[in-house]
């Protein structure tokens, strides 16, 4: 595993992967999705990549598009490249995914060295994987990853901070409300659904 002394340098490309997020976001939510990757070969070349959606309906996961990118403009991609993430690479069977496991595709090029913004609890983990130090860019990674991650296999108890009294579903449909209608207040009856808008509101 590379050192992990070349972090800072990582968590600066992992804050350009959350602007990328938000901006694409903005743009079409429908097509793009709330993962973005970075492939970064020994040259200091950074091709970067981001969750959509392709022709057929099927989701091209960030890292298989940041390395397609990287194909497109440089040819063969040299094993000793790392592949910073804003989400660890899936591991398990999806079936709304284009291809094999995220993790698969990273084998199948040699590729060992991975930084990640947040390490997604519902897939079989991979230790070698190296998650950021940094707690403001995990905890923006872990709300993108929030917005798609099931509630059942999570089991959580927080949202972004916020207590949550079964689990977050009500504090995430607050969020994404809030979100779409530009940070409106809402007057629910859930609080949870309240708190969730009010962490949007926050810009958290």
């Amino acid at each position: 595993m590379r050192s992990t002394e070349l972090g800072p340098n990582y968590d600066n490309i992992l804050a350009n992967l959350c602007s990328m997020v938000i901006h694409y976001q903005k743009q079409d939510p429908d097509e793009y999705g709330m993962v973005a990757a970075c492939v970064v070969d020994p040259d200091g070349n950074e091709v970067y990549g981001i969750n959509h959606v392709n022709h057929s309906g099927k989701h091209i996961h960030a890292e298989r598009a940041a390395i397609d990118n990287y194909l497109s403009q440089f040819g063969e991609i040299d094993p000793d490249s790392t592949v910073i993430t804003t989400c660890s690479p899936c591991s398990n069977p999806m079936s709304e995914r284009a291809g094999e496991s995220c993790e698969k595709l990273l084998d199948d090029y040699g590729i060992t060295h991975v930084y990640c913004g947040y390490q997604d609890p519902t897939q079989d983990s991979n230790d070698n994987y190296i998650i950021t130090k940094n707690p403001k860019i995990q905890q923006l990674c872990q709300a993108f990853a929030d917005t798609f991650l099931d509630d059942e296999q999570l089991n959580e108890l927080n949202f972004m901070g916020s207590p949550c009294t079964k689990d977050c579903s009500g504090h995430r449909a607050g969020y994404a409300w809030s979100k779409l209608k530009g940070g409106r207040v809402p007057n629910s009856w859930s609080q949870s659904f309240n708190n969730g808008a009010a962490i949007q509101r926050s810009g958290r």
